[in-house]
């Protein structure tokens, strides 16, 4: 099975980039949510009540406003594994302040706050061309602007619950209310890489049911083991489809 641990408040900052920077079994990467200061600096953040309300406090200021928050810089965690030469997978969720579209005027907003974001990003990632970055994201509109520049880099749609931005990139995240081994199937055949969230403890039954349970059906049991698996809980999914 292939385990993408999630940086969550279940460990702090230190604990976490130790934690994963070492050879576990069934580790095969890290994921971390990702938003930029008013000064434009890249943190990886865990929400504190929930992703937007996090975003919008951070875009609203500068990096040294927000020493309260449970914060690393996307740099210090790059950083990190570089000289810990991980090969490992690090999936980024690129989390861009969004605003509703209501007017020709918000819409050019947002463009500029993807322009801006994308100009950024590429500059903090520059000296990282040697790790192996997954970049992804639930606007379609930054990953479109992602995949015309040529960076080293996998690039991800996010796929969540009325979000079914579907655009051709070289890998998907899917909840669980989107399970769905057809489809899951197909693109494991185009050669594009599955990752599956499970977010809290009813994301693992539900997973369980569809992969191994009463819902389970041969074609779910036969994918398991070529889906990405972004966890919250590593250790009890681990225990639970191993036995």
């Amino acid at each position: 099975m292939k385990i993408l641990v999630n940086k969550t408040d279940l460990y702090n900052n230190a604990e976490f980039l130790k934690k994963t920077s070492q050879k576990i079994k069934y580790l095969e990467g890290v994921g971390f949510n990702i938003a930029i200061t008013k000064d434009n600096h890249f943190v990886v953040f865990s929400p504190i009540s929930n992703n937007q309300a996090t975003i919008q406090t951070i875009t609203n200021k500068n990096l040294k406003e927000l020493t309260y928050l449970d914060l690393l810089t996307l740099k210090d965690v790059l950083t990190f594994y570089q000289q810990k030469q991980s090969q490992n997978k690090i999936f980024l969720n690129l989390l861009p302040s969004t605003i509703p579209i209501t007017s020709e005027e918000s819409l050019e907003t947002i463009k500029n706050i993807n322009q801006n974001y994308t100009k950024h990003l590429l500059e903090t990632l520059k000296p990282y061309e040697n790790l192996n970055l997954y970049l992804g994201s639930v606007n379609a509109s930054l990953m479109q602007l992602l995949k015309s520049e040529n960076i080293p880099w996998k690039k991800g749609i996010v796929l969540f619950g009325g979000n079914l931005n579907y655009i051709d990139v070289d890998f998907y995240v899917f909840g669980t209310e989107l399970l769905n081994a057809e489809i899951f199937n197909q693109q494991l055949k185009s050669n594009k890489e599955v990752i599956l969230y499970l977010g809290d403890a009813n994301d693992l039954t539900i997973a369980y049911k569809f992969f191994r349970g009463e819902t389970s059906t041969a074609l779910a049991n036969s994918i398991f083991d070529d889906i990405l698996f972004l966890n919250d809980y590593p250790e009890l999914f681990f225990k639970l489809f191993s036995n």
